[in-house]
């Protein structure tokens, strides 16, 4: 017990290191430390449990804290820790099952789609708090964006970032409108991909390791709850609000169509199998994702959203799966 408490307050350590070496460097080293920092987390949380990952997280936020200021320990602890230790804790949740016929037990782990379901509502949260965070309604997010594009385009070409052009009142106004509206989307669809990704890396690591206690699950069988249609109506429906409603909306909405994303790719990955055109039809899907980015996404994402309807069915007994495949 001790031992895997002091592994979460190790990797707590680790993951605030990352986070606080993320303000300094170059763009993308900001972009890959801020990207990797809830990894000590998980895999904390996948090799020794859920209380060495709340261990790692609280301890990661305390770091912080002492670091920099309580302000970045709330964004670590919120965006970063909370959302790896919470995964980390649902994908080890199982139960005993008894089968009505044979009496066989059998131990049931928690649904990976439900686990999605839990990253996305999540992300959707957080996107939530950024708005209120950033400004207390539409007009003061506005003025915020319009100020920020103005300091980094309208300032002398020597002090711009190189290639940045100089922009037009109307080309800002343009681009301060844009920036408002998908504000909520593309963070939610963020933290959504940033919490998946550092699952799956920090349960390759654990299952390399022979920590993971759970048996690998078949990826390919990735499918969201039932509910998961209705919530993204609701959510679809309340972009349609006025002010930051709308924008709330679209920020649950974009993290469960990146959901609906991965999902997509599980069916596609599923019913080639056997197929002797399958490495150029993955390969194909996603050099459409990388090269077309929002078309080819509609695209995969609509697949697994029109699954019950669609002849791209996939069987509904689950096979076996391997951390690669």
């Amino acid at each position: 017990m001790y031992g895997s408490l002091l592994i979460g307050l190790v990797a707590g350590v680790v993951s605030a290191l990352l986070f606080a070496s993320a303000a300094t460097g170059t763009l993308l080293g900001v972009l890959v430390l801020l990207l990797l920092s809830p990894l000590p987390v998980a895999i904390a949380g996948l090799g020794w449990g859920w209380p060495a990952a709340a261990v790692a997280a609280l301890s990661g936020a305390g770091v912080v804290a002492g670091a920099t200021t309580g302000r970045g320990a709330i964004f670590h602890l919120m965006a970063l820790g909370l959302p790896a230790a919470g995964l980390s804790y649902f994908a080890l949740l199982s139960r005993t099952a008894t089968d009505r016929e044979t009496g066989v037990q059998s131990v049931e782990w928690y649904p990976l789609g439900r686990l999605l379901a839990f990253a996305a509502g999540w992300a959707g949260v957080l996107a939530a708090l950024s708005l209120l965070s950033a400004a207390s309604d539409l007009d003061g997010l506005r003025t915020l964006l319009r100020e920020t594009i103005e300091r980094a385009f309208l300032r002398p070409a020597a002090q711009r970032p190189a290639g940045a052009p100089q922009l037009t009142a109307d080309q800002i106004k343009a681009m301060t409108e844009l920036m408002v509206l998908s504000f909520a989307g593309v963070t939610a669809t963020c933290w959504f991909l940033i919490g998946v990704l550092n699952l799956w890396l920090g349960g390759l690591v654990a299952a390399k390791s022979g920590r993971l206690v759970r048996p690998w699950p078949a990826l390919s069988t990735l499918a969201l709850p039932r509910s998961a249609p209705v919530a993204f109506a609701a959510a679809i429906a309340a972009t349609f609000l006025p002010g930051y409603g709308g924008l709330i909306g679209s920020g649950f909405a974009s993290a469960l169509f990146a959901a609906y994303l991965l999902v997509g790719l599980a069916i596609i990955h599923h019913v080639t199998r056997g197929n002797a055109a399958r490495p150029m039809i993955l390969a194909a899907t996603y050099t459409a994702l990388m090269l077309f980015g929002p078309f080819g996404s509609m695209i995969v994402s609509m697949i697994g959203i029109a699954e019950p309807i669609s002849p791209l069915r996939r069987r509904p007994t689950p096979v076996p799966g391997s951390p690669f495949t």
